[in-house]
């Protein structure tokens, strides 16, 4: 029926015609009878909705509706028709956009509704409603096949279903009618070490806190010493989703052992050895380091000059401004570094902390320090900050790990696994920006595909200001460039491990498209990730997980951050802190 609105508001309007029945029908919902609107059951490739000529003629004047595909349904390439690409039950809403004509969304509810992982399905059974198609004429089995599902269906749920929809039941009904098979993960090969390396400041200890302990670095060895043994990677099983799709296993990785100095592996005896007596580094679990020991007695100063070691080095003083500093190996000093630049190809330990703008701190490994103001810190491993991070930027290639009484006041902390801080910003204080499950690399890119996205509008809106021709060469180029950066921004996946440009999925803004379960990639399993408040977090601070991100309204105390189960938001859950 073609549907023309006698209101005022709508009097110049053609209405598209629906091609579905839909009725107002007295359901039980939470024990208790309503009336709800309630449309007849639709085929896949079925039409729902259309104009014709003879309904845009009815009225003088008249303009069409605008009609918008929802979920569950495509628009035909001129815009006229609407089908459905599912079995299911259409949904018919209004909506409003701004400054422009209110819109007709069609979507469709899906008769087989998959959980976000495509390990479970629910069938969706909706009351009949008179003279309309329903269940009740269809093959339940063959439908269910033409919905995809064609593994894992469990037998009795649908005699359950089939008896239900006999029974023309006046609820609508989420009923469990598959299940899939989950994948078992391999195990990743590591270094089993045959020494005391710890403790590792920042590591998760079996009752779930967090080892503060100082980072132990600069360890002797002797020659003939057996250091590590590597355990090799044990590979996975695949699983299979409800549609049949293989689920292949997260594979145990394996991890190529480096020696470097008086240090040897064996790929028959898969140990590692030293050759000689030194020092022992560790960087990242898998690079092993004997290297000589360098010990600076006091500051890093013009007596002492810009520092270069092939070795592990102590500096039982400061760094003070201006001076350059280089280990190979280990990295403690015992001051405080000012305004200098530091950097070690294994772990750093700062026990006074780090000022000054011009301090600029990098390390392969971990980095252990008391504090941060308005500094930079780059770390391959974990990062622990024991009393404060003010205006820095720190960026982790693993977890950053502050001490429950910390505080975090602007700045950003960004790492690639999981964050856990005590006090964030202040109510005066400028925001900070807390990133979790964030590869640091690609935040910065996506910073800088911002600023080009911006520049290259400005330069367009400038150029037709002075020439005002829209049709030009040059305003074409311009577009296309324009829409290759937007493009580029919506794409980027900053979850670390996947493919650089591999979110998929249309529209305006990052929030709106729709996130790959971390099933279906190699990279990081995103939805275990987790930012931990273990004091407050303030109002305006910014958290990041993975492509997802929120501002604080108000400021929250205690609170453990995640992503949803359908991985669409953020959501905050009150910190289960272990007691000792």
């Amino acid at each position: 029926m073609s549907a023309i609105e006698n209101s005022a508001a709508d009097k110049n309007y053609v209405e598209p015609t629906l091609h579905f029945l839909q009725a107002y029908l007295s359901c039980s919902k939470d024990g208790d009878k309503e009336k709800i609107l309630v449309a007849e059951l639709v085929k896949q490739g079925q039409l729902l909705a259309d104009f014709s000529e003879s309904d845009k003629n009815s009225i003088k004047d008249a303009k069409k509706r605008p009609l918008k595909a929802g979920d569950n349904t495509k628009l035909s390439s001129d815009g006229q028709s609407l089908f459905a690409t599912l079995p299911g039950y259409p949904k018919v809403e209004r909506q409003q956009q701004k400054g422009k004509d209110e819109l007709q969304l069609i979507s469709v509810v899906p008769l087989v509704k998959p959980s976000f992982d495509r390990l479970k399905a629910t069938l969706c059974i909706y009351p009949p409603i008179p003279e309309g198609d329903s269940l009740e004429a269809e093959t339940l089995p063959q439908l269910l096949e033409e919905a995809g599902l064609i593994y894992g269906v469990d037998g009795s749920a649908v005699k359950h279903a089939q008896e239900l929809i006999a029974k023309k039941t006046s609820e609508i009904i989420e009923l469990p009618i598959a299940s899939g098979k989950m994948p078992a993960s391999g195990t990743d090969a590591k270094l089993l070490f045959d020494i005391e390396i710890g403790p590792i400041a920042g590591c998760l200890l079996e009752d779930g806190s967090i080892d503060f302990r100082e980072r132990r670095v600069i360890i002797g060895v002797e020659q003939g010493q057996l250091i590590a043994r590597k355990i090799p990677a044990v590979p996975g099983t695949p699983g299979m989703n409800v549609f049949g799709e293989v689920i292949e296993p997260k594979k145990g990785k394996d991890i190529k052992v480096r020696t470097i100095g008086a240090v040897s592996f064996s790929e028959d005896s898969l140990e590692v050895t030293a050759s000689k007596g030194g020092v022992l580094s560790v960087v990242n679990d898998t690079v092993i380091k004997v290297l000589t020991r360098h010990t600076v007695e006091g500051d890093v100063d013009f007596k002492t000059g810009n520092l270069d070691s092939k070795g592990c080095l102590k500096i039982s003083g400061s760094v003070q401004p201006g001076f350059k500093v280089f280990s190979a190996g280990d990295l403690k000093i015992d001051g405080t570094v000012m305004s200098s630049v530091i950097s070690s190809e294994a772990n750093i330990v700062i026990q006074g902390g780090i000022t000054g703008k011009n301090s600029a701190i990098t390390t392969s490994g971990d980095a252990d320090i008391k504090f941060i103001e308005q500094g930079r810190l780059k770390a391959g491993g974990k990062i622990v900050i024991r009393t404060q991070s003010y205006f820095s930027s720190v960026t982790s290639g693993s977890e950053i790990r502050c001490h429950p009484s910390s505080i975090v006041m602007g700045g950003d902390l960004v790492a690639a696994a999981h964050v856990s801080l005590g006090t964030v910003g202040s109510k005066n204080s400028a925001p900070a920006l807390i990133a979790a499950g964030v590869d640091p690399e690609r935040l910065e890119l996506y910073d800088k595909l911002k600023q080009t996205l911006k520049t290259q509008q400005d330069e367009l809106i400038q150029w037709l200001q002075v020439h005002g021709n829209t049709r030009s060469r040059k305003v074409r180029i311009m577009e296309a460039n324009i829409e290759e950066a937007r493009s580029q921004l919506l794409t980027l996946n900053l979850v670390p491990g996947t493919e650089p440009y591999s979110r998929i999925g249309s529209g305006s803004s990052r929030d709106e498209i729709n996130e790959e379960n971390p099933l279906y990639h190699s990279g990081l399993d995103v939805d275990k990730i987790r930012i931990d408040i273990h004091g407050t977090a303030h109002a305006g601070t910014k958290i990041m997980l993975g492509n997802r991100s929120l501002i604080l309204e108000q400021k929250v105390a205690k609170r453990q951050f995640k992503l949803s189960s359908d991985m669409k938001r953020i959501i905050a859950l009150p910190l289960r802190v272990k007691s000792h």
